[in-house]
């Protein structure tokens, strides 16, 4: 049953704008319904936004009332949406620390359903050469290979490296074998001539930073 037409979804996004409309709203919009009903059964079933994101278009189809058009809309939609605080490095910009990190590239892979490896290649002054995405894996893991890592930052002429993975889980806390993966590669990069200076654990909660283990390790 449709709404009267002032408290229909499009018509209060005319009158008040969309930061005043509730979620069900927007996504009403968004699935081209007159009414929050279909979207409220969305919301129902992923309560949070980012899990939504994240579901796949099977998963959003299945909810009553959303078909497969209506689900790639929404995954169209939500992925604009985290477009939106992306903003990749520029070569020559300097790195400011794990928060710049997080924000410029964990953020950008905390909401994935899968891992993945990214390394920045620096110079001297720790100002961006490149981004490299150099492994991926699955919901729990990412196989990455030191050799394979550095000769991608050699290829790019680099003289330090940040690396940067996320925790699907949500948890930016590091295991036995992250920790056993930044002593690795802060080993092999001496080898090579290349300084580790911070591996970034990213997740929606938050980030963890090496910064200070590796600070120690190159002061020894």
């Amino acid at each position: 049953m449709l709404l009267p037409a002032g408290e229909r979804p499009r018509e209060r996004l005319q009158c008040v704008g969309a930061h005043d409309l509730a979620d069900a709203e927007l996504l009403a919009i968004v699935l081209g319904v007159g009414s929050t009903q279909v979207a409220q059964g969305l919301i129902e079933r992923f309560p949070d936004l980012r899990r939504m994101a994240s579901a796949g278009v099977a998963e959003l189809a299945a909810v009553r009332g959303v078909g497969y058009a209506q689900a790639c809309r929404v995954k169209a939609a939500l992925a604009l949406a985290g477009r939106l605080g992306e903003r990749p490095f520029n070569r020559g910009e300097p790195i400011q620390g794990p928060e710049h990190v997080y924000e410029r590239i964990g953020r950008r892979l905390a909401h994935l359903d899968r891992e993945v490896f990214v390394g920045l290649a620096l110079d001297t002054k720790h100002r961006v050469l490149a981004e490299i995405r150099l492994a991926e894996g699955g919901a729990c893991s990412v196989d990455v290979i030191p050799r394979d890592v550095f000769a991608a930052m050699v290829r790019e002429a680099a003289a330090a490296a940040v690396f940067v993975h996320n925790h699907p889980s949500g948890d930016p806390q590091p295991s036995q074998p992250d920790r056993d993966l930044t002593e690795r590669l802060a080993r092999a990069g001496r080898l090579v001539g290349i300084a580790v200076v911070d591996h970034v654990i990213a997740a929606a909660s938050g980030f963890y930073s090496f910064s200070e283990v590796l600070s120690r390790e190159h002061r020894r």
